[in-house]
């Protein structure tokens, strides 16, 4: 097999980690490969603050022989070098005696610097990145980055690009089909929906994943509301506020907006955060508090205002657009944008095709955005 080949077997390993068991953490696999070119070694990163791929891939082939100054190892990601919830990677190779490592990517944590480390200390260490160990880890990558959660957007509108009629009425813009995808592999990927307690109010939205056949499932919900004006109490039959025993409504306000005499349910929360003088809430700040808060991607579902102000702030990552096979022939219907300002075409922002799927009439369009 060939470096590359080696590499792929790795990638292989990383991804039989389930999401919901690392959350928080990379997907990595690691296999240790002797001389002759056989895999004595390989493990993959399994549950957070348990042992790292390296580790189990080295245990394995120290096991097979005590020698293992010929053998070299392959990671989709480069090593850590930092004391967390388990010691240094580094360390352990070094003392192993691997004198070779080919790395499948970078690790964006500041923390960490494995790569220049075994550099340093004497080992080969070669990086052949692999675009699907980047693609594995791209919530990982964004939360290291840019200090936020992976954020998915998602728009329903016709063929002409509107939302909802003159009488804000969205119901339903795409069919049974496409609503079913949103809910069984779309929400079913992120750890939490953020929408405004606007749509949330006039939708009466539930937030949650309704799979056919089987019971609801709990989903966190983020809700901006500056005010906090939906815990008054003309809103508490809203649908958003149904029983959970393992999630939570995360209520972002303004600072001081809540009184903190204020008695609450322990399934909600409420998140400060500074708004500026024209009511837009900081962004940067909120992706820090959603990462403390263990959500580390989110899919947007809300109305054509703030996600155009999502948008514009380039904080969104991937877009879920859903073709309803409809056309609203009313100029006072609802765009997809809230823009009121003049853009040029070199302005907009590029969007990469990922996938493209029909339901019946409907058309899923799933795109990253750079």
């Amino acid at each position: 097999m060939t470096t590359l080949e080696h590499l792929i077997e790795a990638l292989s390993l990383a991804k039989k980690a389930e999401r919901k068991n690392i959350k928080g953490n990379p997907f990595v696999g690691a296999i240790v490969v002797d001389e002759n070119g056989a895999i004595i070694g390989s493990g993959y990163h399994k549950k957070w603050g348990d042992k790292h791929a390296e580790v189990y891939a080295i245990e394995e082939a120290l096991a097979h022989t005590p020698d293992l100054t010929k053998s070299s190892l392959y990671v989709t990601l480069e090593p850590c070098s930092h004391h967390g919830k388990t010691p240094p990677c580094t360390d352990l190779i070094i003392q192993s005696g691997i004198k070779k490592v080919f790395v499948g990517s970078l690790d964006p944590n500041p923390k960490v610097s494995g790569f220049e480390l075994l550099k340093q200390k004497g080992l080969d260490i070669q990086l052949l990145e692999l675009k699907e160990a980047v693609e594995l880890n791209k919530v990982f990558f964004t939360n290291q980055k840019k200090q936020r959660p992976f954020v998915r957007l998602k728009i329903a509108a016709t063929i002409a690009g509107k939302m909802v009629d003159y009488e804000a009425d969205s119901k339903w813009i795409t069919n049974t089909k496409s609503r079913a995808y949103v809910h069984s592999n779309i929400r079913t990927e992120v750890d939490a929906v953020l929408s405004t307690a606007k749509t949330v109010i006039e939708d009466k939205a539930t937030l949650n994943i309704r799979i056919e056949n089987i019971p609801s499932i709990e989903l966190n919900a983020v809700i901006i509301d500056r005010t906090g004006s939906i815990l008054d109490e003309q809103y508490a039959t809203l649908p958003i506020f149904y029983q959970r025993t393992h999630t939570k409504v995360f209520i972002v306000t303004a600072p001081n907006a809540i009184a903190p005499t204020k008695p609450l349910p322990s399934n909600i929360e409420i998140i400060e955060t500074p708004f500026n003088s024209n009511k837009e809430i900081d962004i940067n700040i909120l992706g820090k508090q959603l990462l403390e808060k263990g959500l580390y991607s989110i899919l947007v579902e809300a109305g054509e205002i703030f996600s155009t102000f999502l948008l514009t702030k380039k904080w969104v990552d991937e877009l879920d657009y859903f073709i309803g096979s409809k056309i609203l022939l009313d100029n006072q219907a609802v765009a997809e944008s809230a823009i009121s300002k003049i853009i040029v075409l070199n302005q907009e922002l590029p969007l990469t095709l990922l996938s493209a799927i029909p339901f019946d009439n409907d058309i899923y369009l799933h795109y990253a955005i750079k």
